[in-house]
């Protein structure tokens, strides 16, 4: 027996504003296309066999966006706790035997027959990839799902002796972003479950399978948290379908898969690959952006659905995926293989019309996934894995006190400088620029220390060749120094500090200003006698903590003040020594 209702008009009764009125005949009143007026009193028109939301037009992990991770749905079922709500009318049929009105219980089969139409229904919505990404994830208890559909569908239907004692619907769907447009299709798989079930219990009445469908449909506002269908990435991209022909495959033209395939530049890499698992697993993991899918979480699905994985050939990290793949060179994955991965799915994205905000969540996903892509020895080229900070002492300016200095850093004035941690605490470069006033450049010695303790000198009194670090005789050169012309020392600068006041003509003039010819202040370090090579010695040491730039006057006569040290640090994120 079939319902007397067309399906979009069984479905009018959910309360969704996007669906069809209906006649009086029980037929939608218009021909496939639904009209809805909004507040403004505006008639749209709606195809009730699509998405409410389409991909909105391109103008870009990925993608955290937002990065915030949207869970699976609990143990609970996509219905609700409340058993109060007015259902199908139960008086219409009588017991022929006894006379006494039949029970909507024993028209769907007793508990035994419930339970086969909440499997049936399971069967329909897990094979619907619109709405079956909340369900088919490793730490959704399935059992305990279907139990709980049962009693929540046998005390609507009045069966002896059953209450729900499950979770609420607002506790159980909280933070799931479950759309109208997932609940439209709950409903619809759920209502070809009911037919599909008339046809096994015959007592079901149309009005029965009405009444079902309207007392589920109040609980909408219980479950629904994304009214518009359009919060997430994963809505906004056409929910789990969408993503799916996103990626696509090699024979989808315009897909990413398909691009992957017919880019001489990276296309040896994936040669061995398996594309049906790779959609599913890429499917995932775009879905579990801010949407249901959990990645890594695979279950055994029906057959058909998410091919190519399961619950004991889960999908695999990115690191395991990629370790080891060369292309025809032998060659590992480096940072431009890894562009022009990104270069073929920005292309499939604008392909599949899917819109720039979205396009740059997806990409920033995709990008915190480069050092996991690429082979070991290119992961630091990759951006989320280097990166440099710069920082400025404070305290300033102290006196540089004359003829102190006796090797040690004691003897010396310290400026502090406090490098955070965020993360990516390799040191590759270290740059350094020190401000200070001084009458005599040849008396100064210059020493920068990491946290570790580790020392290098950067200055050692230019102009003099001394014995032992900062001691000699008298004297280095004698030009001025200003904090007008703050001295930059890095390694590879164009000027050796040794050289420091060479060209200067007249011993009251200053370095950098009265150069002849004129420099750019930038030196490269000589330690002089004094311990360390450059900057170069700290490759590899920790960046995060306290370093010390430090100046010592080794000669009497002239003084000084440090008025201002600032210290760049370059930082990747993995072990740069061999």
């Amino acid at each position: 027996m079939r319902i007397g209702l067309s399906l979009p008009c069984r479905l009018a009764l959910f309360g969704l504003v996007l669906l069809p009125a209906c006649g009086d005949d029980g037929t939608a009143t218009t021909d496939g296309t639904s009209e809805t007026t909004d507040t403004t009193g505006t008639t749209t028109e709606d195809d009730p066999t699509t998405s409410t939301t389409a991909p909105t037009t391109s103008t870009t992990d990925p993608t955290s966006t937002t990065t915030s991770t949207t869970m699976g749905p609990t143990t609970e079922p996509v219905t609700s706790s409340t058993t109060t709500t007015t259902g199908p009318d139960t008086d219409t049929d009588t017991d022929t035997t006894t006379g006494e009105p039949a029970a909507l219980c024993e028209r769907l089969g007793g508990e035994p027959g419930i339970g086969e139409l909440v499997t049936g229904a399971l069967a329909v919505i897990l094979a619907d990839d619109k709405i079956n990404g909340y369900f088919l994830n490793n730490d959704v208890d399935g059992n305990h799902l279907g139990e709980c559909l049962v009693k929540q569908l046998g005390a609507v239907a009045g069966c002896p002796g059953v209450e729900y004692d499950c979770q609420d619907m607002t506790a159980a769907h909280a933070g799931l972003g479950i759309s109208a447009n997932d609940f439209m299709d709950f409903a619809v798989d759920f209502s070809t479950a009911l037919d599909a079930h008339q046809a096994a219990h015959p007592d079901l009445t149309d009005d029965d399978k009405t009444g079902l469908i309207a007392t589920l449909g109040t609980l909408a506002p219980e479950i629904v948290e994304d009214a518009t269908s359009d919060a997430t990435v994963y809505q906004r991209v056409a929910r789990k379908p969408g993503i799916k022909a996103l990626i696509g495959a090699p024979d989808q033209a315009g897909s990413f898969v398909a691009n992957v395939a017919e880019d001489a530049a990276i296309n040896t890499f994936f040669a061995a690959s398996d594309f049906e698992r790779l959609n599913t697993c890429l499917t995932r993991q775009v879905a579990g952006i801010d949407g249901p899918t959990k990645y890594g979480a695979e279950v055994d699905a029906p057959a058909g659905v998410d091919p190519g994985v399961g619950a004991a050939n889960p999908c695999r990290s990115m690191a395991d995926v990629h370790t080891g793949l060369q292309d025809a060179d032998q060659t590992g994955i480096d940072i431009n293989d890894f562009a022009a991965l990104v270069a073929d799915l920005v292309t499939a994205m604008d392909t599949a019309g899917v819109a720039q905000a979205d396009q740059e969540a997806i990409l920033g996903v995709l990008g915190s996934m480069c050092p996991d892509i690429v082979a070991p020895e290119f992961k630091n080229q990759c951006p989320t894995a280097n990166g440099a900070v710069t920082v400025e002492a404070a305290g300033l300016p102290l006196p540089i006190v004359d003829d102190l200095y006796d090797g040690s850093l004691g003897s010396m004035t310290c400026a502090e400088l406090e490098v955070p941690d965020d993360g990516i605490n390799f040191v590759v470069g270290v740059e350094t620029t020190i401000a200070a006033d001084h009458t005599a450049v040849g008396d100064l010695v210059i020493k920068v220390e990491s946290p570790d303790g580790t020392v290098t000198t950067i200055l050692s009194r230019p102009g003099l060749v001394e014995a032992t670090d900062g001691q000699g005789e008298c004297c280095g050169d004698d030009s001025n120094i200003s904090k007008a012309s703050p001295l930059l020392f890095k390694n590879g600068a164009a000027n050796d500090a040794e050289q420091m006041g060479v060209a200067v003509v007249d011993s009251t003039d200053t370095v950098c200003e009265d150069e002849n010819p004129a420099i750019v202040c930038e030196w490269a370090p000589n330690p002089g006698a004094a311990p360390g090579n450059d900057l170069g010695d700290f490759l590899g040491l920790a960046a995060n903590g306290t370093w010390r730039v430090c100046v010592g006057d080794a000669s009497g006569g002239d003084s000084g003040g440090l008025h201002g040290v600032s210290l760049t640090v370059h930082k990747v994120q993995f072990d740069p020594t061999p």
